[in-house]
């Protein structure tokens, strides 16, 4: 491109292309209407960046250079332009420059028209107002026909004003980076670039580029910087070559200068009014945290509150337990794969990934790229994508958790979103410690309710087989398990009698009983009184116990001892259908429960053992005649509820008052006690056999009909025959009895009706003598209906 001159002072430069210098800022001008003929200027030099922005041209207090004519190496058709130098004096607000003017009409109508945008634009602070203020300014000011407005994002330069030209070019538009070389060259020099013809031979590479589809022939470009950090550019552009004037380029400099002062303070009153709202949604997010009871709640408004604050696509909340463990308690994904996750799989430990990192150092993470960081751990079944992350530690006194947030994308956080996420974490811990201070205080509110009530139903019985299904009842829902069972310790048989469970499924009547012997776990839980978990799947596990687990169809068995004054009574059995093993706090729960039910299981012991004293006849360990009639009136009842059968035995000891007067009482005691052993060896486990009194005994058989009755005393009467006496040294003394069968029906109601019917019949078997057969010997008394 051919060279052209302009004036400055008494020599001619080249014109043409080329970055003007300028003051570096124009604040207020002396103007006469004259054009200036020469003006002072600070050198400007390149270095590194402090903020990590490209640092452009700073000026320094230095000496003056007088240049004339093209001074630095350019590229073809651009060239720095030095004029003469001009007094200078620094108030201090700004720098005034002094500038020597000569007439030329209309120039101080553009200095002037400069002040006044710079006025308007210093009292902008809405950002779409202000880029509107622009790019009117840059366009009635240049007499331009096109204008373009950018302010930078990242590393973009984003257009965000424009004139001269339709939306549909701008989207076409290619994008402009800092990475640029013709733009690097640009910041280094700080000042305004100009350039008569883009389409000119010799136009910088980046002319056809950057012009594309836009009606652009002449060209004028300042960079838009603050404190050495680059806001933006400016672009004032013409239809037809141009050739661009000093004034042009001092002009557009100036406006620059404005423009990037005026885009800077709005930029600062939209952060502070964002923050406000911030600061205004962090108060809301922790009144809402501090009215949550629950670490749940707490958690829930964790996630849901940062989400109005800092944009994430999945958000987790973490609490510290036992020192070691980072357990999850909310987690919210709004995108893809982070939609959905296993609550398991989130689990880590203290010091493991960038969560365990935060929980164990107390110091937060700004992570720009998670898969470039080597402190990440990726998390099981997830793919490796493109991820930020913001990790803060949730303080009270101790870390007590960690909130994590994760976005697609590289660099996604800022340092605005990690401060105002500290301070939202501030508001957390405190919620959180507050919230588990009130479940702690529920909790134990609840537990001692549970004991009370507990308590207060196992007072009203005495019974061991009620104590164990109350017991069982109140354990499975202070838990949560899905199983109790409950059963009492006999270190004589060196077994374990059922008594109770919960839900009531017919397991305790199935498995009466169980010997030591083939459950090896069970007796070490009471011996060493510790507590065990089995699992079924577990193949070391005790192979008996995994036994019971699969009949039940239970995964989970934790056995706990009753102890009461230091010895093992009883063992309570819960049991869980998956595989969620009790925390320590319920386990706690449990074993308080445990110990109040020991010392009710054990008063039920005792009063049973005296009551047994009280009920059985002490030569033959039979119940006596009180407790036959209590036990008859139950049975009747639960006889004529389930509509099942129920009979009676009475037997009487033949000629015993012979044997009384020939051997003597002693010897008639031995016969009773042979008598009692032979009807107990005959009997089922739910038969009730009894001493009425003197030689007469009864025998209730629940669920048996005339049928079974008869059947059960010709057995008696066949044992009998087949085992004689021996005793005191006598030979072999036969014992025999009559036997009366009654069977309750509509004729036979009560106790005493029960009891008098089948008296009657064994006189009447009585009848058939001391030479009758078995069956002769047995009356059986039908019932009327």
């Amino acid at each position: 491109m051919a060279e052209r001159t302009v004036e400055s002072g008494a020599r001619r430069a080249p014109s043409g292309l080329g970055p003007v210098s300028t003051t570096g800022a124009i604040l207020r001008s002396e103007l006469n209407g004259s054009r200036a003929r020469s003006a002072g200027l600070l050198r400007t030099g390149t270095g590194p960046s402090v903020d990590g922005a490209p640092r452009v041209g700073q000026r320094e207090p230095a000496s003056l250079a007088v240049v004339h004519g093209p001074v630095l190496p350019a590229p073809p058709g651009w060239y720095f332009r030095r004029l003469p130098p001009r007094p200078l004096r620094c108030d201090p607000l700004f720098v005034r420059v002094q500038l020597q003017l000569d007439p030329a009409p209309g120039a101080g109508d553009r200095y002037r028209a400069l002040l006044e945008m710079a006025e308007r634009m210093s009292t902008s602070v809405d950002q779409g107002d202000l880029n509107a203020v622009v790019v009117d300014a840059a366009r009635r000011l240049m007499d331009a026909d096109l204008v373009l407005l950018r302010v930078l994002r990242g590393e973009v330069l984003e257009l965000v004003g424009y004139a001269g030209i339709d939306a549909g070019t701008v989207a076409a538009l290619p994008p402009l980076t800092t990475s640029e070389p013709w733009l690097q060259e640009a910041l280094r020099a700080g000042r305004a670039w100009a350039l008569d013809d883009v389409e000119a031979p010799g136009a910088l590479p980046h002319a056809a580029r950057f012009t594309a589809g836009l009606p652009i022939r002449g060209d004028l470009f300042v960079p838009l910087v603050h404190g050495n950090r680059l806001i933006g550019s400016l672009t004032a552009a013409t239809n037809e070559p141009r050739a661009w004037t000093a004034e042009d380029a001092e002009l557009m400099t100036a406006l620059g200068i404005h423009v990037a002062v005026a885009l800077r303070n709005a930029e600062l009153f939209d952060h502070l009014g964002a923050r406000a709202a911030q600061m205004a949604v962090v108060q809301a997010a922790s009144a809402r945290m501090n009215r949550a009871k629950s670490v749940d709640s707490v958690g829930r408004a964790i996630v849901e509150e940062v989400g109005r604050i800092v944009a994430y696509h999945n958000a987790r909340v973490y609490l510290v337990e036992n020192g070691e463990d980072l357990v999850p308690i909310a987690f919210e994904g709004t995108v893809g794969a982070y939609e959905i996750v296993d609550w398991n799989v989130l689990r880590a430990k203290v010091g493991e990934g960038f969560t365990g990192w935060v929980a164990a150092h107390g110091t937060p993470l700004l992570i720009p790229d998670a898969n470039a960081d080597p402190r990440g751990v990726q998390i099981a079944g997830t793919d490796e994508v493109p991820e930020s992350m913001l990790v803060v530690p949730m303080r009270h006194d101790t870390i007590v958790g960690v909130i994590t947030l994760s976005k697609l994308g590289l660099r996604q956080f800022d340092e605005d979103d990690l401060q105002v996420l500290m301070i939202l974490a501030d508001q957390a811990a405190t919620a959180l410690e507050s919230a588990r201070l009130l479940s702690r205080t529920e909790s134990m509110a609840e537990e001692l309710r549970r004991l009370l009530e507990m308590s207060q139903e196992l007072a009203q019985t005495l019974d061991p087989k009620q104590v164990g299904a109350v017991i069982a009842r109140h354990l499975t829902v202070a838990l949560g398990v899905d199983a109790c069972a409950i059963s009492s310790f006999d270190p004589d048989g060196d077994r374990i009698l059922s008594l109770g469970e919960y839900p009531e499924v017919g397991f305790v009547q199935k498995h009466p009983e169980y010997a030591l012997s083939d459950y090896p776990e069970t007796r070490r839980v009471l011996a060493t009184q510790a507590t065990v978990v089995v699992d079924v799947e577990d193949e070391t596990a005790d192979a008996g116990e995994r036994a019971l687990l699969r009949e039940t169809g239970h995964r989970l068995l934790a056995m706990i001892p009753l102890i009461a004054k230091g010895q093992p009574v009883g063992l309570v059995e819960l049991l869980s259908v998956e595989n969620r093993p009790l925390d320590d706090s319920r386990l706690a729960l449990a074993r308080t429960m445990a110990n109040e039910a020991a010392m009710a299981l054990e008063n039920a012991r005792l009063y049973e053992a005296a009551r047994s004293l009280a009920d059985r006849d002490p030569l033959t360990g039979f119940f006596n005649h009180r407790f036959l009639y209590e036990r008859l009136g139950e049975e009747i009842v639960r006889s004529r509820r389930s509509r099942r059968p129920l009979s009676l035995l009475m037997l009487d000891l033949d000629d015993f008052k012979l044997v009384n007067d020939t051997f003597g009482h002693q010897f008639g005691d031995r016969c009773l006690v042979h008598l009692a052993e032979i009807v107990r060896s005959t009997l089922r486990q739910s038969d009730v056999p009894a001493r009425y009194g003197g030689d007469e005994f009864a025998v209730i058989l629940p669920d048996a009909d005339l049928a079974a009755a008869e059947a059960v005393a010709a057995r008696i009467i066949e044992e009998l025959a087949s085992h004689p006496l021996v005793a005191d040294g006598r030979g072999p003394v036969p014992v025999s009895v009559s036997i009366g069968v009654a069977t309750v029906g509509d004729a036979v109601r009560t106790p005493t009706e029960l009891v008098g019917a089948a008296d009657a019949r064994m006189y009447e078997a009585k009848t058939g003598g001391a030479q009758a057969t078995a069956v002769d010997r047995i009356a059986v008394a039908l019932a009327a209906g």
